[in-house]
């Protein structure tokens, strides 16, 4: 069940669960994130195979490459946890019965807190220590990409993964349901 399928009662429950619904709408812009840096890294090594032939080479190439990755993979920290396409214990919350799933679930919002606290209090550290330049990522200024840029993604989405899991803790305390993926990869 995502956002989109259960209604709310009252004006709290309407005030969360329009949150949740942006929450949810978020995770789909982060996943469209996601699959524009597999798109741009698809092309780049495209490119790369189709110039090598002609004794060509773009040395900036590898490393937006290896910056997209890095980009992808944060981007995806937010939507996979949205979007409910982490690995998930239902299978043993479910033999626990009904106090099992709101305690794991709970369990879940409360460790994701503990993790994305952690990140998000060395982020002053972690960007005052990144120093210099991705090597061979070029801007179209003709400057490199400064080092910073490359963990902007992972504490935006540390950020909203923070804010999603104190919204699923607020949804249990006024009583609505958990969003639930109807694909589980590993089912």
């Amino acid at each position: 069940m995502t956002p989109h399928e259960y209604q709310s009662n009252g004006a709290l429950q309407r005030a969360i669960h329009r949150a949740d619904k942006i929450g949810w709408s978020l995770g789909g812009a982060f996943i469209f994130l996601c699959n524009l840096c597999m798109l741009m890294m698809f092309l780049l090594t495209a490119i790369t195979f189709l110039i090598r032939p002609f004794d060509l080479s773009a040395y900036w190439i590898w490393p937006w490459t290896m910056v997209l990755f890095v980009w992808l993979s944060f981007f995806g920290f937010f939507a996979m946890y949205v979007r409910l396409k982490d690995v998930r214990m239902d299978l043993v919350a479910e033999k626990l019965g009904p106090m099992g799933m709101q305690a794991t679930r709970l369990l879940t919002n409360l460790v994701a807190l503990a993790i994305c606290g952690v990140l998000l209090k060395v982020f002053p550290t972690v960007m005052a220590t990144s120093s210099g330049f991705v090597d061979g990522a070029i801007l179209p200024n003709g400057h490199e990409l400064p080092r910073q840029f490359l963990s902007i993604p992972l504490f935006i989405s540390a950020a909203l993964i923070s804010v999603s899991a104190l919204l699923d803790i607020a949804k249990m305390l006024v009583g609505l349901p958990e969003n639930v993926s109807m694909h589980h990869p590993e089912a």
